[in-house]
């Protein structure tokens, strides 16, 4: 499928109608059974879907409600350093909202640890 350009299935029944492929034994039933069984191709999708960068929300400007605020005094949050391929992120997860927190840290010295965990804290820290 490569070698032809990725086609979408439509594309493919309309080549196979036309004989446009010499010596295809593949029939438009197959291109059909096959699409339902596999999905599509995911080469195909990786070039035509739409990506889009979600707005980010500042916390510390959020309307949340006085009842919210008030069953939530207590959090338990968990952190820990993550690496992914070689980077390091601080992650962390708060037990009873489920509210996680992820901050790249490209120094992984004592300082940075704690302005990432201060950075947390005030996350979560709510003014009446």
């Amino acid at each position: 499928m490569s070698m032809m350009g990725l086609p979408s299935p439509a594309t493919l029944k309309l080549m196979v109608c036309d004989n446009l492929i010499n010596n295809c034994l593949v029939t438009l039933e197959a291109i059909k059974v096959a699409d339902n069984v596999f999905g599509p191709d995911v080469a195909s999708l990786q070039g035509k879907m739409a990506w889009w960068t979600p707005n980010h929300v500042d916390l510390a400007y959020a309307n949340i409600p006085p009842e919210i605020i008030s069953r939530n005094l207590d959090v338990i949050v968990i952190a820990n350093l993550m690496f992914i391929n070689g980077l390091p992120f601080l992650v962390s997860i708060s037990r009873n909202i489920m509210l996680i927190t992820v901050t790249y840290m490209p120094l992984c010295k004592i300082e940075d640890l704690q302005k990432g965990m201060l950075q947390i804290i005030l996350v979560y820290h709510c003014q009446d």
